[in-house]
């Protein structure tokens, strides 16, 4: 008996016109939304790279006598520990031992330690790719954690190979403060800088807003639920990691490593993308 195929024609068929019509609107709101919030985070990080340090105290975000004078406050430390390891992603499904592996995150922007973590934006000393049989394998780079407490709190912070190696229990340490965010750590001679929050969330609204720009696009043009869920979508997010990770690296700056990195990413998400579109 012939299959007429009748139960797929709902996912074959468009969606009505007024139903596109809201989503397109929903799609240009939601990108506005994230232009607005991408331009809150860069005005916060601006402000952040412009405001002198506080004289003598004061709180972490303003000056001592002015409410309106914003700066970064110094505190003293204590190094309280140290740890190091090594963090892993899989590169295969097949080969390679990956037991207790954990992925590390990408902060774009480039080149700063994350406070709390290991060192990120794509330059960690350390790195070592293990390969593993049948095209599997790891990817593994060395982090560098110092635990500092400082009046109000005690927290790890990722910092260099040679602030690591020469930094000890005990040591005296200065920790500058941003609307509560660590900012930069100073022991024995070495300058560990973070990300304050702001640049952070810039990334991630970056790559919602260039999501919901493909979702519009689609209502806009086609409008098939079938299109929409067909293999070559499941590369968009890829694309929009890459273009997060660019966008926030244009607007903050970042080492050329990383450049060149988030380049080759975006580029091969956007090629593999378009060639199952086209073989589709």
């Amino acid at each position: 008996m012939k299959n007429r195929g009748y139960g797929n024609v709902w996912y074959r068929g468009r969606l009505p016109h007024w139903l596109r019509g809201l989503l397109v609107l929903a799609a240009g709101w939601g990108v506005l939304f994230c232009g607005q919030q991408v331009a809150e985070g860069y005005g916060a990080t601006m402000e952040y790279r412009d405001a002198p340090v506080c004289q003598g105290g004061g709180r972490s975000g303003y000056g001592d006598g002015d409410e309106g004078e914003r700066c970064v406050r110094r505190e003293a430390g204590t190094v309280l520990d140290r740890r190091t390891g090594e963090r892993c992603t899989s590169n295969g499904t097949s080969g390679g031992t990956t037991g207790g592996i954990t992925t590390g995150g990408v902060t774009a922007g480039g080149g700063m330690n994350t406070a709390g973590g290991s060192s990120t934006g794509g330059v960690t000393a350390g790195g070592v790719t293990t390969a593993g049989g049948g095209g599997g394998g790891t990817t593994c780079t060395t982090y560098y954690d110092l635990k500092v407490q400082r009046p109000g709190g005690t927290s790890w912070l990722g910092v260099g190979s040679e602030t690591y190696d020469d930094a000890g229990k005990g040591d005296h340490a200065e920790v500058r403060l941003w609307r509560g965010d660590v900012v930069e750590l100073r022991v024995r001679g070495h300058i560990d800088s973070y990300a304050p929050s702001s640049q952070q969330a810039v990334f991630p609204w970056l790559a919602l807003g260039c999501l919901i720009l493909a979702g519009g696009a689609w209502a806009l043009l086609s409008g098939r639920l079938s299109g929409l869920f067909a293999f070559s979508s499941f590369g968009l997010p890829f694309v929009a990691v890459g273009v997060g990770w660019l966008g926030s690296m244009a607007l903050f700056g970042g080492h050329p490593a990383v450049w060149v990195f988030a380049m080759v990413w975006t580029g091969f998400a956007v090629f593999w993308t378009v060639s199952a579109w086209r073989d589709g």
